[in-house]
């Protein structure tokens, strides 16, 4: 409410009113639709349910188009990421944090805000973690795990239309697993119910 207040004495850029509102939006959507990257993963393997990995799926599907439509009106991307061992680490860093924490960048989040005290824990972690990475990142990460390495723009490599396409392919290749993968019942949980043979 003082923010509201402030922001309507002219305290703060009008931006940041716009910000604001998209943050309470994105937030809002994120909890009532309980995204998480951790969970698409953990509940495909553990009781083989596909329905948030489909939905990410989608999501990529969709921001990879709305990336095309920027792409070929001519603006070029900010950041090129490099693929080296460095991605492959970062990827493995991340994949056992968040199965250790129970939760995802956005997960962590708006658990924290529900009351669950175990993510208030997560939350510190993850900044202190984001922290150290960012006093490390110049020193160490970039010279050993990253500026060795070229950057790789599939956009340059395939031309635009093959770059969309090969995502597409991917995404649809990824879909059509977890689907499968629901339906034939692998899920390690289902695997050892006596209802599931």
């Amino acid at each position: 409410m003082l923010y509201l207040v402030n922001q309507a004495a002219g305290a703060y850029p009008q931006k940041l009113l716009l910000a604001s509102i998209f943050g309470f939006c994105f937030g809002f959507l994120i909890q009532k639709g309980q995204v998480c990257f951790t969970s698409a993963f953990r509940d495909l393997w553990l009781v083989g349910r596909s329905n948030t990995a489909h939905a990410l799926v989608w999501a990529i599907a969709v921001q990879t188009l709305i990336t095309a439509v920027f792409l070929s009106k001519g603006m070029q991307p900010n950041v090129i990421w490099w693929a080296g061992p460095g991605a492959l680490l970062g990827g493995l860093l991340f994949g056992i944090g968040i199965v250790i924490a129970g939760g995802c960048e956005t997960g962590w989040m708006y658990r924290a805000m529900e009351g669950q005290i175990h993510f208030w824990f997560v939350g510190l972690g993850n900044i202190i973690g984001a922290t150290l990475l960012t006093l490390a990142w110049d020193p160490i990460i970039y010279p050993l795990f990253a500026a060795p390495f070229p950057r790789i723009d599939l956009a340059k490599q395939f031309g635009l239309a093959g770059a969309i396409g090969l995502t597409l392919i991917m995404l649809l290749s990824l879909y059509i697993w977890a689907d499968w993968y629901q339906t034939s019942k692998k899920g390690i949980l289902l695997r050892r119910s006596p209802d599931a043979r």
